[in-house]
């Protein structure tokens, strides 16, 4: 007998800090860093037809360290609430050689579109 294997696995981004990316003190511009974060967050969401907005908004953000030129960071998503009515996601960024050392959290709400057509 065949059985069905979870085969979900999170999505995931990688992102290095180049030249463009930094400041005098070759630290990672923090808009870059929420820019990247947000467009990871607007991919995951883009083909699902169950959102009111699929404009990601920021409930929850936490900036840990400073990611530096050359550091290769891993972006990853995590569901964190899903109800009727909204779905928030948990944004990890972690620098990709120590797994251990995260850089941000993010959590973005999402609201579901049978909450809205139920207040109508």
């Amino acid at each position: 007998m065949k059985t069905l294997k979870n085969t979900y696995k999170s999505p995931e981004k990688h992102f290095t800090v180049t030249k463009n990316d930094i400041n005098t003190k070759k630290e990672l511009h923090l808009n870059i860093l929420y820019h990247e974060i947000e467009n990871f967050v607007l991919n995951i969401i883009s083909e699902n037809f169950y959102f009111a907005y699929p404009v990601p908004r920021l409930y929850k953000l936490q900036l840990l360290k400073n990611a530096f030129l050359n550091d290769q960071l891993l972006i990853k998503s995590r569901i964190i609430k899903f109800s009727d009515s909204e779905l928030q996601l948990l944004i990890s960024v972690i620098n990709h050689h120590s797994n251990e050392d995260p850089i941000c959290n993010a959590v973005f709400k999402f609201d579901l579109i049978s909450t809205i057509s139920n207040a109508s």
